[in-house]
C-alpha cells in the first residue's frame, strides 16, 4: 500500500448537510476500495486564489490515507464526474524520504486536530464566573474603630 496525500475543494453553496454527505461518499470511495484514511484535516471555507466556475471560494478536506496504486485511478474518475467537487489533487508518497515526510505532515495534522477539539470543547463548556470575594470587616478595619480618638479639651487653670 501507497501513502497519499488528497485535498478536495468543493462547492461554497452546499450546505452543512450536503458538505458532510459529499465529504462522507468521498471517504467511502477511498475505504471501499481497500484504503484506510488515517487523519483527516477540515480546513473549512477559503478564498479561492482565481474564480472556478464562477465560484470565488470553497470548501477545503485534506486527507492522509493508504491504498493501493491501481484505486487511484477510479477515486479520480469519480471525482471527475462529481458536480460538487470543484478541484482535486492527489500527492503520492513514493520513496522513504518522502514516506517520512507524509508521516510528519500526519503527525503533526493530528495533532493541530485535537488541539483544535480541545478549544472546541472549552469554547462550548458553560463558564463558571468566579464569585466576586466578599470582603467581610473586623471590628479592628471597621472606621470608627481606626479613627484617633478626639482630643478633648480641658479648661486650663491657672493655679
Amino acid at each position: 500500500m501507497r501513502h497519499y496525500e488528497n485535498l478536495v475543494i468543493l462547492k461554497p453553496t452546499l450546505t452543512a448537510e450536503e458538505m458532510q454527505a459529499a465529504v462522507a461518499q468521498i471517504e467511502e470511495n477511498i475505504t471501499k476500495d481497500g484504503g484506510e484514511i488515517v487523519v483527516r484535516d477540515v480546513k473549512g471555507m477559503k478564498r479561492l486564489a482565481y474564480e472556478i466556475n464562477k465560484n470565488a471560494r470553497g470548501y477545503f478536506h485534506i486527507m492522509y490515507f493508504r491504498i493501493e496504486p491501481t484505486a487511484i485511478a477510479e477515486i479520480e474518475r469519480l471525482y471527475r464526474i462529481n458536480e460538487d467537487v470543484l478541484r482535486f489533487v492527489t500527492v503520492k508518497y513514493q520513496s522513504k524520504r518522502e514516506i517520512k515526510a507524509w508521516s510528519e505532515l500526519v503527525n503533526k495534522t493530528e495533532k493541530a486536530t485535537e488541539a483544535r477539539a480541545a478549544a472546541a470543547a472549552r469554547a462550548a463548556a458553560p463558564k463558571v464566573e468566579a464569585a466576586a470575594p466578599v470582603k467581610t470587616e473586623t471590628p479592628a478595619e471597621t472606621p470608627a474603630a481606626t479613627e484617633a480618638p478626639a482630643a478633648t479639651e480641658t479648661p486650663a487653670t491657672d493655679a
